[in-house]
């Protein structure tokens, strides 16, 4: 058996899944072991960076509120000097590079009554110099006592501190936020100290933050407008981490801007999973070795011993461990041991039974060739109806049993496998006609109506084993007669294609008395019948239909079977046959030998046998001789010459394939003597040697006359080489009987040429003096030959009798 697959590969493969498997089981319980605390981690380290990004915010505008405070108290503590101016710009220069401006601004004509806004208030260029903005003093303008920023810390205690909206200052197009605080004198509120804070400055330096550390940013106010966003991308499952910033209010929303935590997550699993890999690789490694030393290599050793020891022999393997494999090989050893001895013993059964059969054939052969022999002797004498009658059932009889005898003979073949196929070119026309010439005569005995449907092509031939299909369709119509009482019986033939093959199939109908499902099945089973009243009440072996399924089978088809009990049977099979094209050839004339003059040696220890035989060849007008062994056969030809020799196989002294064998190795002309093997031994084998040592032809036992006939005819040129030309060549017009006898078999063969001869040769015989219904019946029959159809079975009965008048 070839091997299709490599255990070495399967164990790869296993490894590799276990491998796969084992990375995924790792990496699924590391992600839900470590997903946890790792998600937790990073989540608590982006709140930190939030809080860290969220105080560095805070960070200016703390030191804003103390510049704030600075400015505070020195408007309430020099209101009167001169210098207030120079304390505060210095104040406002010295201050964070995030405040932009600042001052004081006192209450409308508090400082002096002259004057009605006496605001001190610098504003810081880029180049970092103060510079005093007095246009907000301007007596005609609204004052900057009705300014929002003032306004929202009038009513506000000491030391309170107001933050306003995020706006954009009109001259810079910078972003600018105000802190603004109350200040009072002898506790009466005096004014209002500001300063104002440059978000541009601020901004950037949370864009640097977050670039530097990978963050995305969101800042919005108190009433949600957005002041800042930057590298703030959404998506699902991203964390947020949140804050407010306190006193300003400001909303600060960060996120990672380039993983997110799963992602993070994954990478770290990943890492995990990287370490452990090597690890992993070498432990299938070190498995695969392992598995390779101990397991597949002994399996690999004893699957390589038995398919080298196929015919037999132990397997011999060292195995030093005490294991399952040590168990195999010795179990399967043992096995060995004891197979080999019970087919010593089932050859020994099988050639006993082969002896068996072949001395069983051939002891029944024997006498049946008596017993049929003398019954076709006595058919050709002067007999009246009653004899006749009897003698018919004689001949039935032993012909039936010889059909039984076949069959055995036949399945015994099948089942060692020598069924013999013998493939050869013939046309269908030749079953159609000798199923209608057996079966319906048959029929018609039982009062069964008999009809052959076919849509086979006309002229078809195929190339098969003739005899093994007229053995199926006469096995099934066999049964079909024989367990029908009233009715019909029905033969359908069809051609068609399957799967670029050639299927004739074969439907044999019945009305009998059918077959109950449950015995569908076992009918196909050798000896066996659908019930046990079957074998009593019709008698039969049961083998029929096993052999059908055997041929059909080894035909490369099939056979089925449907059927109701009380209605009826149909089988139907199925057979590949392959179409071929017609034969040309135009058959032989026949013609009926003279045998006068020829002379005959008999070889036959049977006595009866040989009686039998020399009678037959007596009344073809052989004189003959009788001998008992190969012996005293050799010493007859030695002495007198001989036209034909009949051999026996089974005889004392010296057997027939050795008398054959030495009469050919004779140095002299009898060495070319035509022999016929005679033998109630019907294996191919026996037959194989007799013509394998110069046998000229086999005739099986018991003998029919018309065989011998037929070989005699096809040998004609060996039978009559020792004679002189005139004998040879003397030929007698064939006699009614014999031409009638071959339109018969032409008609069964489906030879309508080779029966149109014959029908002319009867009528050539009777053109003196012919009758009319003879004349009307011939002329009918002609006529159907001539168009190519076969005769109806109705005109040929009635030539038959016309004949026979």
């Amino acid at each position: 058996m070839r091997i299709r697959s490599s255990l070495r590969k399967k164990s790869i493969y296993a490894l590799s899944l276990y491998l796969c498997f084992f990375i995924a089981t790792i990496g699924s319980v590391a992600y839900l072991v470590v997903e946890p605390p790792v998600r937790s981690n990073i989540e608590r380290n982006l709140d930190l960076r939030t809080e860290l990004l969220a105080s560095q915010i805070k960070s200016p505008f703390n030191r804003a509120v103390g510049v704030l405070n600075s400015l505070v108290g020195v408007a309430q503590s020099q209101q009167k000097g001169t210098n207030q101016p120079q304390i505060l710009g210095r104040i406002i220069a010295s201050s964070d590079q995030v405040i932009a401006s600042g001052g004081v601004w006192p209450e409308p004509q508090q400082i002096d009554g002259s004057l009605r806004y006496v605001s001190l208030f610098f504003n810081k260029g880029e180049d970092g110099r103060i510079e005093q903005i007095h246009s907000y003093n301007n007596p005609e303008s609204s004052g900057y006592h009705t300014e929002s920023w003032y306004l929202s810390v009038v009513n506000l205690p000491e030391n309170s501190v107001a933050w306003s909206n995020v706006y954009t200052d009109p001259y810079t197009q910078v972003q600018m936020i105000t802190a603004s605080q109350p200040y009072f004198i002898d506790g009466e509120f005096a004014g209002v100290a500001t300063v104002d804070i440059s978000l541009e400055t601020l901004f950037d330096f949370v864009k640097g933050h977050t670039e530097k550390y990978q963050l995305g940013v969101s800042i919005s106010d108190p009433g949600g407008k957005l002041l800042l966003e930057h590298a703030f991308h959404l998506t699902r499952d991203r964390y947020i981490s949140e804050i407010e910033v306190a006193d300003i209010g400001w909303r600060v929303r960060v996120i990672n801007s380039q993983l997110t935590v799963s992602d993070e997550v994954f990478g770290q699993v990943m890492r995990v999973e990287a370490g452990i890999l090597p690890f992993l690789l070498i432990c299938v490694l070190v498995g695969y070795y392992t598995l390779n030393r101990y397991v597949i290599k002994p399996i690999i050793s004893i699957a390589k011993k038995v398919d080298v020891s196929k015919t037999g022999g132990i397997i011999d393997i060292h195995y030093d461990s005490e294991d399952e494999i040590k168990h195999l090989i010795e179990t399967i050893n043992e096995k060995t041991v004891y197979l080999e001895a019970e087919k010593v013993k089932a050859q020994a059964s099988t050639n006993a039974k082969t002896a068996f059969l072949a001395t069983l054939s051939h002891e029944i052969r024997t006498p049946m060739n008596g017993v049929l022999g003398t019954a076709q002797i006595l058919l050709k004498t002067p007999l009246n109806e009653e004899q006749r009658k009897h003698l018919k059932t004689l001949y039935d009889s032993g012909d039936h049993m010889m059909t039984l005898l076949n069959e055995i003979l036949d399945y015994s073949k099948i089942e060692q496998g020598h069924m013999e196929f013998d493939n050869n070119p013939f046309p269908f026309d030749s079953i159609i006609g000798s199923v209608n010439s057996v079966y319906y005569t048959l029929c018609a005995e039982k009062g069964l109506q008999f009809k052959v449907y076919t849509t086979v092509p006309t002229g078809r031939w195929y190339c098969a084993d003739k005899a093994r299909l007229r053995q199926v369709l006469f096995n099934l119509l066999n049964n079909a007669v024989k367990f029908t009482a009233r009715g019909l019986v029905e033969v359908y033939f069809e051609e068609h294609t399957r799967e670029q093959a050639n299927y004739l199939s074969i439907k044999v109908k019945d009305t009998g008395i059918g077959i109950p499902e449950s015995a569908q099945k076992r009918i196909f089973r050798p000896f066996e019948q659908a019930e046990s009243s079957t074998t009593r009440r019709f008698g039969g072996t049961g083998l029929g239909l096993a052999i059908v399924k055997q041929i059909a089978e080894q035909m490369g088809g099939s056979v089925a079977v449907s059927s109701q009990v009380g209605l009826g049977t149909c089988f139907t099979v199925e057979l590949a046959l392959e179409c071929t094209s017609p034969e040309t050839e135009s058959p032989e004339p026949r013609y009926k030998l003279n045998y006068q003059g020829l002379r005959a040696l008999i070889v036959e220890d049977n006595r009866t046998n040989a009686i039998i035989i020399e009678t037959f060849l007596r009344n073809k007008g052989f004189s003959c001789e009788r001998v008992e062994n190969g012996e005293q056969a050799i010493a007859c030809v030695t002495q007198h010459p001989f036209d034909l020799i009949l051999m026996d196989n089974h005889m004392p002294v010296m057997d027939g394939i050795e008398a054959i064998t030495a009469i050919r190795a004779m140095d002299s002309p009898c060495r070319h003597t035509l022999i016929f093997g005679c033998t109630a031994d019907v294996f191919k084998e026996t037959r194989e040697r007799m013509l394998g040592v110069g046998a000229d032809h086999i005739i099986a036992k018991p003998i029919v006359e018309a065989e011998l006939d037929d070989a005699l005819f096809q040998h004609a040129k060996l039978l009559y080489q020792f004679r002189a030309e005139d004998v040879q060549a003397q030929v007698e017009e064939q006699s009614i009987e014999s031409l009638l006898v071959g339109f018969y078999i032409a008609i069964e063969n489906g030879e309508l040429t080779q029966a149109h001869n014959a029908i002319s040769q009867i009528r050539g015989q009777h053109k003196d003096a012919i009758e009319p219904a003879l004349a009307q019946s011939l002329a009918r029959i002609e006529q159907q030959l001539s168009e190519n159809k076969q005769p109806d079975q109705e005109e040929i009965n009635l030539l038959t009798v016309l004949l026979a008048d």
